[in-house]
């Protein structure tokens, strides 16, 4: 929860950064919602292919851990490291990437290390636990930087959330074990206890102590991964199913703040019901889904319909929330009116499927391949929100910002029938 909540943070002060790296309004969008983007999602994602193998190979413990280490401490010095020029931008855009490397490896370890300690019979269930726990701490990061940020600058932020999150990493380093780790320790004290050095002076096998290395990286894992039906259908919904979370995540409260004429607090405010939405719709999918899926032999089609509905349902109101009138969205105070928090209440529903999508995947694959199959998932995952971003912006120096936004929100009709399968 406390590193999805960095995902967020630059969102509401995307006008007030801008400003301090003495960017144009078309450099705003271009670069701190493209490019910064780009790096964020592309290079996570492609640091996820080596830590989905990695945790399958060595202590998932251990990898999360360092993964979240990489996240949160360039956040930690973003109010030392990053200057008020434009010089600034390159270090900003640095302490993004890594954040990126944060989220992207830390999913394919959380899914497979979840996989190991709960049963078939509740996957979907702590699928949808975790999906809640990133959009609770995205939507609370992005409600707190909007409150923050304007009166103590959008770098304060960044350290308030840096803090818990290692906290957090240090009590999972301490609290918890992989259970495969445990097992091979237990076998280990259970085995007969060999001299070592008599062994090979008697010509015995060299004996080595472990050690990590690239070599130990079973990539070719990737080719049973892609042999799986199912794992292709989820990973052809991914790409297109993130570009409109690209844009909500990047776009959508600067848009409100100074194309919809919202202050920046209610403007976060809006993207916080909708975080809040998704957290309520995720539940309630992982609940409905493992119920459908404990009777798959007869309710298989209506399992796949659930994870569809969400996603064909979900543009309509932020269609209508981005070409509505200012006066149908915003009060004369500047606040959000009732239809804006309906419109992005509704929006909740795309969460539906991401529980079941994860627990297809959870189920469909054994063990030893679970972090090389979330990792794949990671990477399709990050393409869309990489590359939706920059796809928007070039959509917007054509068509502007309404209707760039709104052909953005309708991929989700491409995939709602790929996740239906």
């Amino acid at each position: 929860m406390c590193l999805h909540a960095d995902q967020n943070l630059a969102a509401p002060n995307l006008s007030q950064i801008a400003n301090d790296f003495e960017m144009t309004p078309m450099q705003k969008d271009s670069r701190l919602g493209g490019l910064v983007q780009f790096g964020f999602f592309l290079v996570g994602g492609a640091v996820s292919v080596l830590v989905g193998p990695a945790a399958d190979q060595f202590d998932r413990i251990n990898v999360l851990c360092c993964v979240v280490l990489c996240g949160c401490l360039p956040s930690l010095l973003m109010s030392l490291m990053v200057p008020s020029s434009k010089a600034g931008f390159f270090y900003f855009f640095m302490a993004r990437i890594c954040t990126g490397v944060a989220i992207g490896g830390s999913f394919p370890v959380l899914f497979a290390f979840s996989a190991d300690i709960f049963p078939a019979s509740q996957r979907a269930l702590i699928s949808g636990a975790l999906n809640a726990a990133g959009n609770i701490g995205a939507a609370l990061g992005g409600l707190m930087s909007g409150v923050v940020g304007p009166s103590y600058g959008w770098r304060m932020p960044f350290t308030i959330v840096a803090l818990p999150t290692l906290v957090c990493a240090a009590l999972v380093r301490l609290l918890l074990a992989d259970p495969r780790t445990q097992q091979k320790a237990k076998a280990k004290r259970e085995e007969v206890i060999t001299n070592e050095a008599f062994s090979a002076w008697m010509g015995g096998a060299e004996v080595r102590g472990e050690g990590l290395s690239m070599e130990d990286l079973d990539l070719t894992k990737f080719q049973k991964v892609f042999a799986v039906k199912s794992n292709m259908l989820v990973f052809a919904q991914a790409l297109p199913g993130c570009i409109p979370i690209s844009v909500i995540v990047t776009f959508l409260a600067d848009y409100l703040a100074t194309d919809q004429g919202m202050a920046v607090e209610a403007s976060t405010a809006v993207t916080a019901v909708f975080g809040m939405s998704c957290l309520g719709f995720g539940i309630t999918g992982g609940i409905l889904g493992q119920s459908l899926w404990n009777q798959r032999q007869k309710r298989m089609h209506h399992f796949c319909l659930l994870t569809a509905a969400g996603m064909l349902v979900a543009p309509l109101p932020f269609m209508l929330l981005v070409n509505s009138s200012q006066a149908l969205i915003t009060s004369a105070s500047g606040r959000p009116t009732l239809f804006a928090f309906f419109l992005a209440l509704c929006g909740g529903s795309a969460a539906l499927a991401g529980p079941n999508i994860r627990a297809v995947l959870m189920n469909v694959n054994p063990s030893e391949r679970r972090g090389t199959v979330f990792s794949a998932f990671t990477l399709c995952d990050d393409l869309g929100k990489g590359l939706g971003p920059s796809i928007v912006v070039a959509l917007v120096s054509l068509l502007g910002r309404r209707r760039a936004f709104t052909l953005a929100f309708g991929s989700w009709w491409i995939s709602g029938p790929a996740a239906h399968g």
